[in-house]
């Protein structure tokens, strides 16, 4: 703590002390006067040496507190630079000396970026450092994928490394915001806010600060007191994805809005802080800096010659300098800059997924798997120039253009128009939804540690399903889709139970409680004077809630872990009470239950109890413990309390039956997160990267979507033609099935790429059109055949599109 500030408490209380202490020496030294009782230089001398004794003992006090403060700082320190070390090299894979990641730096609001030198990672912590204190604050803004998180977690390695206690800048600490669920409540338009929703109150500061607490104690196992110590002085919160703070870009993004005013008004907030944000969506924000005083450092896409490095230096280090390989990627980024390729190979996550599907061995350990050639034949610049000459032609055939414009222009020129157009954005997105296929698969086979533990099948496949828990049980409704399209998947082991079938779980978690409770009330009626079971009532209490908990259908079914924040270590009570105390309380109160019933039923006395009575007692001992101790499952996370430890074996059980998902999921999960898989935020677990996580959810909610759609079109289609034939005497249902996929629009935007919501959206208008003509009973037979053809060709890109897809 230091020592005391003027006008502190324990200041004040000193000089109360003091004014008491000469208060009471002076009466002292007054009333012994007449008498001479005391001697009044005595009795000056006592006191003050009372007055030096007591400052004898307050000042090792204070210097123990200085010790415990300096010790809680560079104990976080070393969990920090640990844990965020540890993620940082399971991301970046082998050879971790090269991260591909620029910026432009800009150290005041109204300085232009554009102006700025373009730098290296490696200066960001020397920008940050650099900057004028009290406060030092900084926004890292990019596009997705840029490098942001991984930017975020090198600063703050960066600053863990650097920092020795004197550093003004204090302890970093890496948050993940979107786990950030506090104020506000309520949208800014309905009323004025509360105290809790007012960013300038002091509700809302301490809810904030009590989260950070609880991420902070969770994320890098240290005790909640610990940590409260480190946030009384000072230190860096590095809070990343402030764009994901409002799930589905709510209007206004009142949460992340909130955060903002708050770190610019309230006087009790953070000073040094670095954001994480999506450029498009922090320039939303109001002003030219939306995180007050803060500097900017913006990403750049990552250029051609720095990811052939980038992909150089992992073959290098990988496979003794055999980099040949990648020289027509080399040469195809050159010429083509701006071509699908490029665009694909522009971020850090795309460049380590390709990395990893290109680095595999064959099955005989001698060959490649896959040749990095695969990427040039396929989204080239040659195979660009075929799809935008197939792309003019249907554009020719649909216009009724007798001569397609590519035709007129000269290959170089063709090649410019085709890397600006529409054509270069799909097969880029086709690309990377190709490297992300192969992501896992790459994973699974280049694991550096069991390769062969998991199936690539079953990893996506269970993988896919936690990641979409969020949305279990939602029907593809093309209004529910699109907002839970964005929410992100927090893997917290606790709240993953309704994958093993909700109403099976609880059903069978209920039941067996209900059944236990039973057999207990059973024998005490049976066996228990009422003065035995007024003594043995913490049974019944506990019972009874346990019962009440155990019917419970809330997802977060770990009601311990909401109590109050704490590490995997704890406090000492916390560890007392979790180990010692509980178990023991519930040893006694089992035992003392199962004495009681046996010793009544064998109507023994408490003098001559035979061995019977006693192997109860060990038994009652023996299932009392779970009733009372908060039990603890540990992955990298937790699962805290008894019956949230019942509970999630119960799931896994099930889960495992139904094939769902395998029976050591702590040990699957764990393996992920070593392999690249998954990472880990707080008490959960979460998908190694966004892109990748609503990839996964795509891949789970694309054929239930795609497949209506298709139908609709489809059954349109054919009415239409019924129609036309004579065999139908209305377009009524044609224009039902167009309706229907016209409200599917949105959902399929959702789960596939643009191009796919393109083209269903040709398809409808060309049907409608058609349906229009039909019902029109128009007489004009060529206009006819124009629009029904249009409708054919529409639908039949639909359906390659879909069938590219899979």
């Amino acid at each position: 703590m230091g020592l005391p500030r003027p006008g502190s408490l324990w200041r004040r209380a000193a000089a109360v002390l003091g004014v008491l202490m000469v208060a009471a020496g002076a009466a002292a030294i007054l009333r012994s006067e007449p008498t001479g009782d005391v001697d009044p230089f005595g009795a000056l001398v006592g006191t003050l040496g009372a007055v030096i004794g007591v400052a004898g003992l307050v000042v090792p006090v204070w210097e123990l507190r200085q010790g415990r403060r300096d010790g809680a700082v560079q104990a976080l320190v070393r969990a920090v630079d640990r844990h965020e070390d540890q993620q940082y090299r399971i991301v970046l894979g082998p050879g971790t000396t090269f991260l591909p990641v620029r910026f432009r730096f800009s150290a005041a609001p109204a300085d232009v970026l554009d102006d700025a030198p373009v730098e290296e990672w490696q200066s960001l912590a020397d920008h940050y450092l650099g900057l004028p204190g009290p406060e030092r604050r900084l926004a890292v803004t990019g596009g997705p994928g840029a490098g942001k998180s991984l930017l975020a977690r090198e600063l703050t390695r960066a600053l863990a490394s650097r920092h020795d206690g004197q550093t003004a800048a204090g302890a970093p600490l890496l948050l993940s915001l979107p786990a950030w669920d506090g104020p506000p409540d309520k949208p800014a338009w309905d009323g004025p806010p509360d105290k809790k929703e007012d960013p300038r109150g002091e509700e809302f500061h301490r809810a904030f600060r009590r989260w950070v607490v609880q991420q902070v104690s969770r994320t890098y196992g240290q005790p909640a007191p610990l940590v409260e110590e480190v946030l009384t002085d000072k230190a860096v919160l590095v809070l990343d994805g402030l764009d994901e703070l409002d799930p589905g870009g709510q209007d206004g993004r009142p949460r992340a809005t909130a955060l903002l005013r708050y770190l610019a008004v309230n006087r009790d907030c953070f000073r040094n802080v670095v954001v994480t944000c999506r450029s498009d969506v922090y320039e939303e924000f109001e002003g030219p800096a939306p995180l007050a005083r803060a500097s900017r450092a913006e990403l750049l896409p990552v250029p051609a010659d720095m990811a052939l490095d980038y992909l150089r230096s992992r073959s290098e280090w990988l496979h003794g300098g055999l980099t040949e390989r990648w020289d027509g990627v080399l040469e195809e980024m050159r010429l083509s800059p701006g071509g699908p390729l490029a665009r694909a190979l522009s971020t850090p996550w795309r460049l380590t997924m390709t990395a990893n599907a290109f680095h595999v061995r064959g099955e005989d350990g001698t060959g490649w798997l896959r040749d990095p050639s695969e990427l040039v034949d396929r989204w080239g610049r040659e195979a660009l120039r075929d799809r935008y000459r197939a792309d003019a032609e249907e554009f020719a055939a649909d216009h009724g253009l007798l001569r397609p414009l590519w035709s007129l222009l000269p290959p170089e020129e063709l090649l410019r128009d085709a890397e600006v157009s529409h054509v270069a954005e799909d097969m880029s997105a086709e690309a990377e939804e190709y490297l992300l296929s192969l992501f896992v698969p790459s994973v699974v086979a280049e694991h550096p540690g069991q390769r062969d533990r998991y199936p690539a099948e079953r990893v996506t496949a269970w993988l896919t399903l936690l990641a979409t828990h969020r949305s279990l049980g939602v029907p593809p409704e093309p209004g529910i889709l699109p907002l839970i399209a964005s929410v992100p998947a927090y893997l917290a082991p606790h709240q993953l139970w309704p994958l093993g079938g909700r109403r099976l779980v609880r059903t069978l978690h209920g039941s067996l409680y209900t059944l236990f409770a039973l057999l207990l009330g059973g024998l005490a009626v049976a066996f228990l004077a009422p003065l035995d079971a007024v003594v043995l009532l913490p049974v019944f209490i506990v019972v009874g809630f346990s019962v009440r908990r155990a019917w419970s259908d809330e997802s977060d079914f770990d009601w311990t872990s909401r109590l109050r924040p704490r590490g995997s270590r704890g406090g000492m009570f916390d560890l007392y009470m979790r180990y010692v105390g509980l178990p023991m309380l519930g040893a006694l109160y089992g035992g003392l239950f199962g004495l009681v019933v046996a010793a009544n039923a064998v109507g023994a006395t408490p003098q001559d109890l035979p061995p019977a009575v006693w192997a109860a007692a060990a038994v009652g001992a023996l299932l009392g413990i779970p009733l009372f101790r908060i039990w603890s499952y540990e992955t990298r996370t937790g699962v805290q309390g008894s019956l949230a430890g019942q509970r999630y074996t119960l799931f896994l059980v099930c889960a495992a039956l139904r094939g769902r998902l395998p029976l050591r999921l702590g040990r699957f999960l764990d393996w992920s997160y070593e392999g690249g898989l998954l990472r880990v935020d707080g008490h959960s677990y979460r998908v190694r990267h966004q892109e990748f996580e609503q990839y996964l959810w795509r891949t789970h909610w694309r054929p239930a979507v795609l497949s209506a759609c298709l139908a609709a079109a489809e059954a349109a289609l054919r009415e239409g033609e019924a129609v036309a034939a004579g065999r139908s005497s209305g377009a009524g249902r044609m224009a039902e099935h167009v309706d229907a996929l016209g409200r599917s629009g949105a959902a399929l935007y959702a789960v596939c790429p643009e191009r796919v919501g393109i083209l269903r959206a040709d398809a409808r208008t060309a049907l409608r059109a058609w349906a229009d003509h039909l019902s029109a009973d128009s007489e004009d037979a060529e206009a006819g055949d124009a629009a029904r053809g249009r409708a054919e060709r529409a639908v039949r890109r639909f359906r390659e599109a879909a069938e590219d897809l899979g």
